[in-house]
Order: structure tokens, then sequence, then C-alpha cells
């Protein structure tokens, strides 16, 4: 598995959203990782000032970025894949709808931990029935992205890197590059 710096230089650029795309699937898991290892320090006791700032960068990663990610596969490359005459990529159809019903799901339990988190933060301390709701979510999303990613990583993204012109690719690093261009919306409650 790579290592990457998180919050730092990603290890791709927008000239290679492939890459771009399995470097934010490593984010995904630091930051899931974070979320479990706080829950398990603090979830009985107060937060620290650290810890504190490991929540809020954790919940923010997962409200503001991750739906830049979704959207970078649902509005530019799932199109492409669909729109492409290859019989390979057709045939993986199935996996993309598959691929969407996890985002729906991930974005639901997102939602809800982002709830807790927030309400974590306000209070300092976990209630034992948050917690023990916080465990359950964290190990349902952590299950979809396991197999999430590994479909993607293993089967989508390299059918696209095969199958897709570079043009294609080119325009889906540009369309990324503008999804994070412009201003962050405010999240909707």
């Amino acid at each position: 598995m790579l290592s990457i710096s998180v919050g730092g230089q990603p290890l791709a650029d927008f000239s290679q959203p492939l890459m771009m795309l399995a470097d934010c699937h490593r984010r995904i898991e630091h930051f899931l990782d974070v979320l479990y290892r706080l829950v398990d320090r603090f979830g009985e006791c107060p937060l620290s000032e650290e810890a504190r700032g490991a929540l809020e960068k954790s919940l923010a990663y997962f409200q503001q970025a991750a739906p830049r990610h979704t959207a970078d596969e649902e509005e530019s490359l799932f199109p492409r894949m669909r729109h492409s005459e290859n019989a390979a990529i057709h045939a993986a159809l199935a996996e993309l709808e598959r691929l969407e019903a996890d985002h729906r799901r991930a974005d639901s339990l997102h939602d809800r931990i982002n709830a807790i988190g927030q309400h974590w933060l306000q209070s300092g301390l976990l209630s034992p029935t948050d917690r023990d709701e916080l465990q359950t979510l964290l190990a349902e999303l952590s299950s979809i992205y396991a197999d999430h990613i590994r479909l993607e990583e293993e089967r989508v993204f390299v059918l696209a890197a095969q199958m897709l012109s570079a043009e294609a690719l080119r325009e889906i690093g540009v369309e990324m590059q503008q999804r994070r261009s412009l201003p962050k919306a405010q999240p909707q409650h």
C-alpha cells in the first residue's frame, strides 16, 4: 500500500486522474482509521485538544472532499465508460451501478457519523449510545469501502486506463480540477 502524507501533496496530479482517484481512496482509508482510533481511545473519556482537531479534520474531509470524489466518478469517469464502445466496459456496467449504490449508502452513513461527531465536538464527550452507534456505522462504512475500493482499483480503473482515450482521461482530469476550484458549499442540514 502506498504511503501518503494526508493534508500534504497528493501522489498524482490532474494529468493522472485515475491515480488521483486511488490517492483519494488512501485518504478515505486514513480518515476512517482516524475515526476508529478516536472512538477506541476517547469513546469513554473527554476529547484531548489533539483528538478534537483530528475529529474535526476527519469529519470535514468526509463532508467536503469525499463528495467531490464521488462526483469525479459519477459525473466524469462512469459516464465516459458507459458511452464507450468497448465490450469489456459494457460487461462492467453492472459493477458501475453497484458502485453508485455504494456511494448512496456511504453518503447516508457519513451524514449520521457527522451528526454524532458534531455532537461529540460540542459536548466533548461521547455517550455510550452514540459510541455504540458510531462503532456500528464505522464498521458498516469500512466494509462498504473495502469492497468498493477493491472493485474500483482492481477492475474499473484498470478497464478505464486500458479503454478510455488519452483525450477522455485528460477531460476527466480537467473536470476534477474544476470541481476543486469551485467555492466550498456550505453544509446543508
